[in-house]
C-alpha cells in the first residue's frame, strides 16, 4: 500500500500512549518474531569503528532510490553502515508495534499515525531541536503540522499526497458537462450522469477510514480555517469539539451527495481496486482519488485511456471559494530516542533531503514532494498539476493522529452514508466516542 493511502487500514496497528508504555505487550511475540526484531532494531552496534543505522519503511517504490542514495552516503562516510528493511504494509504496523514495545525499533523509521503518541511518550526525537527550524520551514506547513505536539515536531514528511477529481473527458464532453466547481454543481449533474448509465463519482468506501480523507477537508472549506481539523483532532482547545456546526455541515454535504446518487451504489463495500477499475474502464464520469493514482493509471489503465482523463481540483463549498483539498504526508520519518546513533541518523536524514537528491528521488518514483523547493521542480504532468495546488496554499489536514479520532470520524461518515444517523447525530456520536477513547 502506498503511503498516500496510509491512514485507512490501521485499526490493528494504531497505538495509544497507554499501549506504548505497556512494555509487557511484547510477551505475545513468537520466539521467531522476537528474534527477527532483535536482529534489526535500534542502536546498531559500533564495533570496529562502524556505526550501523537501521531504517524501516514500507515505501517499497523507493527501494532502488534508497539503495543508490545509501551507496553514495556510505562511500562518503565509510564508517557508517545503513541497513534498510522494507515491509509489506500489512506486516509493518504490527511489527513496529511489537518493536516499540520491546524498545527495539530501528534508528530511523516511519511511525505511521503514532507520531504524536510517540512524541508525548518521549520515544522519538524532537526534530525542531535536531534539524533546526530553518530546515523545517522548507516543508509545506500541512506536512509539518501533522507532526507537531506542543513545542516539538517529531517527524518530517517524505512523500506528500493530495486529493482531487480525475474525470473522463469523453463522458463529460458527451453529456455537455465540465468538472464541478462546487459540491452543489456535482449534486446538480449527478442525475444526468446516472441516467446515462455512469457512476457520477467513483470513490473508495472500504476501508472506511478512506472516507475521513473525503470529509475532513470539507470542514476546512466551510470554516476557511486550515487549523480547525488539527484542533478537532488534538481535542485540547476549549470549545473545539466534533459536534460543532462546521462538522455537522460537512456531514450534511456527504448526506446530500449520497442522496443525489453521486457515489457508487454500495460505496461502503467499494475498495480501491474496484473504484479505480470503475473509472479506468469508462464506467464512471469521475473518480475521487489522490496523487498516488497517476502511477496506477500509467501501469494499469488501457493505453487509449491515458488520453481520456483530466484532473480537477476538489469541489469548493461555495462558488469562488477556496478549493481546500486533503494534503498531508503518509510517509514520514522519525528518529528513535533510544538510538545510540542519533547524530549519524540526523546526518543521514539531512542527506536524504539535499534539494537535488530529494527532487530526483521524487521524480523517479512519480511521488509528490513535501518541500516547497522540490515541489517547484516536479516534472510529471499529473503530479505537477496537483502539486501546484499545494503551492497555491490549498492543502488541508486529513490524517487523524488523536486518540480515538480516526475510528470515530470514519464510523460517523459511514453512519451518514448508510442512513443510520443524521449528520447532527453522527457528529454527536463522534464527539462522544473521542471523549470515551481519551479516558482509556
Amino acid at each position: 500500500m502506498n503511503g498516500s493511502s496510509l491512514a485507512r487500514t490501521l485499526d490493528a496497528g494504531r497505538f495509544s500512549r497507554r499501549s506504548l508504555l505497556r512494555m509487557g505487550a511484547v510477551a505475545g511475540l513468537s520466539a521467531g518474531a522476537a528474534a527477527a526484531l532483535s536482529a534489526c532494531g535500534a542502536g546498531g552496534g559500533s564495533g570496529s569503528g562502524t556505526t550501523t543505522l537501521g531504517l524501516w519503511t514500507w515505501a517499497s517504490e523507493f527501494e532502488d532510490a534508497f539503495a543508490a542514495t545509501i551507496a553514495e552516503y556510505t562511500a562518503i562516510n565509510p564508517n557508517v553502515k545503513i541497513e534498510p528493511r522494507y515491509w509489506d504494509f500489512g506486516s509493518y504496523a504490527p511489527a513496529l508495534q511489537a518493536a516499540l514495545a520491546a524498545n527495539n525499533e530501528a534508528d530511523i523509521f516511519m511511525p505511521l499515525v503514532s507520531t504524536l503518541a510517540l512524541g508525548k511518550a518521549g520515544r522519538i526525537v524532537d526534530l525542531r531541536q535536531a534539524l533546526g527550524q530553518p530546515f523545517l520551514d522548507g516543508f509545506f506547513p500541512s506536512t509539518n503540522d501533522e507532526n507537531v505536539y506542543g513545542d516539538g515536531q517529531y517527524a518530517v514528511g517524505w512523500a506528500a499526497q493530495t486529493f482531487g477529481l480525475f474525470y473522463n473527458k469523453t463522458i463529460m464532453g458527451k453529456l455537455g458537462l465540465e468538472p464541478p466547481e462546487t459540491w452543489d454543481d456535482l449534486i446538480a449533474m449527478a442525475p444526468a450522469i446516472n441516467a446515462a448509465g455512469y457512476v457520477p463519482m467513483s470513490a473508495q468506501g472500504t476501508p472506511s477510514n478512506q472516507l475521513s480523507d473525503f470529509m475532513l477537508p470539507i470542514i476546512t472549506q466551510i470554516s476557511g480555517d486550515p487549523q480547525i481539523v488539527l484542533d478537532l483532532d488534538s481535542h485540547e482547545k476549549p470549545g473545539v469539539t466534533w459536534d460543532r456546526p462546521e462538522v455537522v455541515e460537512a456531514l450534511t454535504v456527504v448526506k446530500r451527495l449520497t442522496d443525489a446518487g453521486v457515489f457508487d451504489k454500495g460505496v461502503l463495500a467499494v475498495d480501491s481496486d474496484t473504484s479505480n477499475s470503475t473509472f479506468m474502464t469508462g464506467k464512471a464520469a469521475m473518480l475521487f482519488s489522490g496523487s498516488f493514482f497517476p502511477p496506477v493509471l500509467q501501469k494499469e489503465a488501457p493505453a487509449g485511456f491515458l488520453k481520456e482523463y483530466g484532473i480537477a481540483k476538489t469541489p469548493a463549498y461555495t462558488a469562488g471559494g477556496k478549493h481546500w483539498c486533503a494534503n498531508q504526508a503518509g510517509y514520514t520519518w522519525a528518529i528513535s530516542e533510544k538510538s545510540d546513533n542519533k547524530d549519524a541518523a540526523i546526518d543521514f536524514l539531512k542527506y536524504l533531503y539535499d534539494p537535488q537528491r530529494y527532487l530526483k528521488m521524487m521524480n523517479d518514483t512519480f511521488s509528490m514532494p513535501c518541500t516547497k523547493q522540490a515541489a517547484a521542480g516536479v516534472t510529471g504532468d499529473d503530479i505537477k498539476t496537483m502539486t501546484q495546488w499545494l503551492l497555491d496554499g490549498e492543502g488541508a489536514p486529513h490524517i487523524l493522529f488523536g486518540q480515538g479520532s480516526l475510528d470515530a470520524v470514519s464510523n460517523g461518515v459511514v453512519s451518514v452514508i448508510n442512513g443510520s444517523a443524521t449528520p447532527a447525530a453522527a457528529a454527536t456520536a463522534i464527539e462522544a466516542a473521542v471523549v470515551q477513547a481519551r479516558k482509556i
